[in-house]
């Protein structure tokens, strides 16, 4: 736990956020799930575990992964469409591929390791003159009236107009977790349609699949 726990747990329960969120194609689920954890590229590495990248199907002009392959990146409440929509667009001819999204316990934002960028992680000039790190104020920055998001080919202002308190400004904002989540702290596996969802349990029935659902709001683009 952070020393400050309590201020966020005050701030997550003011802005009404009720889960993380991390996309994975379903075929890794089965990985997850043997392994009774998600877990970080290092640790996936490190223990020879091997899972479907996602960064292979897709070619990005700006590095966009966190260099620090010790941490799980997620989002808060709605995945980052802008990644996921791309994900999906390169991955559609893969007859093997769909996706899923998981929703996952928001304790981990005051999780001591835990840490936040207010834009993709991977950002340089974010990572330089902003930083990534796991203070109270760097969550609050997350949730700023407005945030300059500057990369190596553009600059602009994102504003958050009637955006809900519970987005942060950047679809793009990333919440950091080290190492691993445990499955129990899985609170929902969520898929687009009801074919996938009778996939997806298909695959995993020797799992208890009582928490998977069809949530087809997480693969739109809006965040409402």
């Amino acid at each position: 736990m952070k020393r400050d726990s309590i201020e966020f747990q005050e701030e997550i329960a003011s802005r009404g956020i009720e889960h993380l969120i991390h996309f994975t194609p379903t075929i890794n689920l089965l990985s997850i799930f043997e392994q009774g954890k998600l877990l970080s590229r290092s640790l996936l590495e490190r223990f020879d575990i091997d899972q479907t990248d996602i960064f292979d199907y897709v070619e990005f002009t700006d590095n966009i992964r966190f260099d620090d392959k010790s941490y799980i990146n997620l989002s808060i409440q709605h995945p980052n469409s802008f990644l996921f929509s791309r994900f999906r667009q390169k991955t559609v001819d893969e007859s093997h591929i769909y996706w899923c999204v998981l929703k996952i316990d928001k304790k981990y934002v005051y999780h001591a390791d835990t840490l936040f960028s207010v834009t993709n992680a991977a950002n340089s000039h974010n990572k330089r003159n902003v930083g990534v790190t796991g203070d109270i104020n760097k969550f609050r920055m997350m949730f700023a009236n407005s945030l300059p998001i500057i990369t190596s080919y553009s600059s602009k202002t994102i504003t958050r107009n009637d955006l809900k308190n519970k987005y942060p400004t950047d679809e793009q904002a990333e919440v950091l977790v080290k190492n691993e989540i445990p499955v129990s702290d899985i609170l929902q596996v969520c898929f687009k349609d009801e074919k996938d969802l009778a996939t997806g349990k298909a695959a995993l029935s020797d799992y208890d699949t009582s928490n998977f659902a069809v949530d087809a709001s997480l693969f739109t683009n809006s965040r409402i």
